[in-house]
């Protein structure tokens, strides 16, 4: 496995991306575009990427913040403080009991939280397909999308967007744009945790709407797994539900983008 930072064209500027792909076997490989959590391109996602490449998929990770001038102020903290407000009964009340220096940083989280448009990074992903469909080594006809929280929607969200791929993977996302769902082209899995309600929640209504469309929706609920269960390095891992999750979706995607004819 090899792994690389480029830059991928995009009508928005150069999108920067780690790029991981296998070493050994032959090339064109089929390909996998990986995508963030809500806390950018970190080390967590970057790991992802080498492990598909490892699974024989040449896996892209964009960092869907590298034109986010506000988005780079913020830190990990405070931005889980403001997550932790937004979905708290009483927000205010959430940060009115921080230390005044970091409930000001979790208010300025919190607003860029509110305040983003998440459907603007789509064309972000739409042409992270089309830079792996121009590479020499990917199969153009065997790509697919995976994503993590923020990712998990956007995976279900590009592939609403009526883009040709094989497969979408979800894990622990909201549900993409419903009425997009009709425009989805291809096979899509989710994967939620138990014990993450303000997601798994949702579950019904996306099912729902993939079948009124008649559009193959597979989905797994994890008992006792928290939000962001598949995540080593936080304190939500849970190692049995990851498991049995990594080997679900290995499956789903060797069945439906290496297996693509």
């Amino acid at each position: 496995m090899s792994a690389e930072r480029i830059t991928y064209p995009s009508a928005s500027g150069g999108v920067q991306a780690y790029l991981a792909k296998p070493d050994s076997g032959s090339a064109p490989w089929p390909g996998l575009i990986v995508i963030q959590e809500v806390f950018g391109l970190v080390d967590h996602i970057e790991d992802l990427a080498r492990r598909f490449a490892g699974e024989g998929y040449v896996a892209i990770a964009p960092d869907l913040y590298c034109h986010d001038q506000v988005k780079k102020t913020i830190a990990d903290q405070d931005l889980m403080q403001a997550m932790g407000a937004r979905s708290a009964p009483d927000p205010e009340a959430v940060l009115k009991q921080l230390p005044p220096e970091r409930e000001s940083a979790a208010r300025k989280a919190l607003e860029w939280l509110t305040k983003r448009d998440m459907s603007t990074y789509v064309p972000d992903l739409r042409a992270a397909v089309d830079y792996l469909r121009s590479r020499p080594d990917v199969r153009k006809n065997a790509i697919g999308s995976i994503g993590y929280c923020m990712g998990g929607m956007l995976s279900g969200a590009l592939a609403a967007s009526g883009i040709d791929i094989q497969a979408a993977v979800i894990y622990y996302g909201q549900n993409p744009w419903i009425d997009q769902v009709q425009n989805i082209r291809c096979p899509v899995q989710g994967h939620y945790g138990g014990e993450d309600p303000n997601i798994t929640s949702g579950i019904p209504k996306l099912d729902e709407a993939m079948k009124k469309h008649g559009k193959p929706f597979t989905h797994f609920v994890y008992e006792g797994a928290k939000h962001a269960f598949f995540n080593d390095q936080r304190p939500n891992y849970h190692p049995g539900a990851a498991k049995l999750a990594w080997g679900r979706t290995i499956d789903f995607l060797g069945k439906h983008v290496k297996g693509a004819r």
